[in-house]
């Protein structure tokens, strides 16, 4: 009889439109979300685990629905004639809506996962405790909704416990180590310490077998359920406190200068130890990247390459490594050529590039004035700072660029329309590269003004260029 029912209750959720509906959204919406961005296998399954909570909560719903609908509409008249009693389906359903809830899951998350190694080199490394979180918490979802289904008979009950872990789920950066007592801890960042998702993983499963023996215990008390339900509480319990027990997130102090010593000894080694960059020459150029993110290299190297080969040779041959570096756990002075912990926006490109051609340039930021800049306006050397840039990107004025998935960089220089307008009309001139190598003493010194470059580099005088009130030196 058992076996009928979950041949039945399996092949009805396979085809449920709900949960495949909500799968296609979950590998839509996170692959649309990422589209921008280089494949990161440190956060990429903790992403798409996080959105699977959308799907989960679909299942919760159906085997919410499924369980008590012999409790609706006259059910309970009409199948007391079946030999098959309540606890039998509601066995079949424990074994059936699991199975194809964590199948769900699988799809969504393996499909998105493959997706991202197919577009492009992935950096970091991967958790493979993460995406079977996402397939645990769909199986913890169906066996949830099984026991709502039978202690509570409301047909709103599963849709307002989807609503509550929802927005749980969705504000749990605000709840701290707690959060980890939820099913999904979707707040992550490649830079951040390991997570203990090894253990949050076991969590999660022991809460499944929680549910799945508490819908069973509502029709009897019976020694193998509750038996169950004592184990996997003994394992819930000491697995969750483990890792609710995680350290939060050290973060800097202010009022005072920093030191390695306020790093998060977690990850101070990682980004701040001997080893902590790997490191290959290409065409002259010294690139160092994180451990796991070598491949990313290449994808630089588009970018500094074609900046670097437009400089004069001399200056060419001194350029600085390119080295990676964590924005998180910036304490000290950055590395002139420094690309970030994410690659792929258009924006990481322009960063790249003008950290190439602001070394170039050498233009210096008076002391004291840090968080006011200077003003570039006016001066030659803008103007080929901007055409280096363009090597790569439209020169454009200056703005806030983005740097990570959450936070931005911008420059402490100034310049204007003029500035930009003269560099484009570089970027469109025969042999502009020699030209300016040519005269590049001159072009870069301070007192060269815009209008005293014209001549140099064969420009017409097209827009007036004044310098600022704040010089840069």
């Amino acid at each position: 009889m058992t076996r009928a029912l979950f041949l039945f209750e399996a092949l009805r959720m396979a085809r449920h439109p709900l949960v495949w509906g909500a799968t296609a959204l979950v590998l839509a919406l996170q692959t649309y979300l990422s589209w921008d961005q280089q494949p990161d296998l440190s956060v990429d399954p903790v992403h798409a685990t996080g959105l699977s909570t959308c799907l989960a909560g679909a299942v919760l719903i159906v085997a919410s629905l499924a369980v008590s609908r012999d409790g609706r509409h006259g059910m309970p008249e009409s199948l007391a004639g079946l030999p098959g009693r309540a606890e039998h389906r509601t066995r079949a359903i424990l074994l059936a809506t699991p199975l194809v809830a964590g199948l769900a899951a699988a799809v969504a998350v393996g499909g998105y996962l493959a997706i991202r190694l197919l577009s492009g080199p992935a950096g970091g490394k991967l958790d493979v405790w993460e995406p079977l979180t996402a397939v645990a918490a769909s199986m913890f979802a169906a066996t949830l909704g099984a026991a709502i289904g039978r202690w509570a008979r409301w047909l709103i009950a599963g849709p307002i416990v989807v609503a509550v872990l929802g927005f749980l789920i969705f504000t749990n950066f605000q709840n701290g180590a707690a959060g980890w007592l939820l099913p999904v801890m979707q707040e992550d960042r490649p830079d951040w310490p390991d997570r203990p998702s090894a253990v949050h993983l076991v969590y999660v499963v022991a809460l499944t077998i929680v549910f799945g023996g508490l819908a069973l215990l509502r029709h009897r008390l019976r020694i193998v359920p509750l038996a169950a339900v004592v184990a996997a509480l003994a394992v819930a319990v000491p697995s969750g406190a483990t890792a609710a027990a995680e350290p939060p997130i050290v973060r800097f102090p202010v009022g005072r200068p920093l030191s390695l010593s306020d790093v998060d000894p977690r990850v101070r080694e990682r980004y701040f130890g001997p080893d902590a960059r790997r490191c290959s020459t290409r065409h002259g150029i010294t690139y160092c990247a994180y451990k796991g993110y070598e491949p990313w290299i290449p994808l630089w190297e588009s970018v500094v390459r074609p900046a670097a080969d437009v400089l004069p040779a001399d200056l060419r041959a001194r350029l600085p490594s390119v080295q990676q570096t964590s924005m998180a756990w910036l304490y000290t002075d950055p590395p002139e050529i420094r690309p970030t912990m994410a690659w792929g926006h258009p924006d990481q490109r322009i960063l790249l590039a003008q950290d190439v051609a602001s070394w170039a340039a050498d233009i210096k930021i008076p002391v004291g004035t840090a968080r006011v800049g200077c003003d570039a306006y006016g001066q030659a050397r803008t103007v080929v700072m901007l055409w280096i840039i363009g090597q790569v990107a439209p020169p454009e004025p200056p703005r806030l660029l983005r740097a990570g998935s959450d936070f931005g960089r911008s420059t402490v220089l100034r310049w204007g329309p003029a500035e930009v307008a003269y560099a484009k009309l570089l970027l469109h001139t025969p042999d502009a590269r020699a030209k300016v190598q040519a005269h590049w003493d001159t072009l870069m010194k301070p007192t060269t003004t815009i209008d005293q470059a014209l001549p140099l580099l064969g420009l017409p005088r097209t827009h007036a260029a004044p310098t600022g009130a704040r010089p840069c030196p």
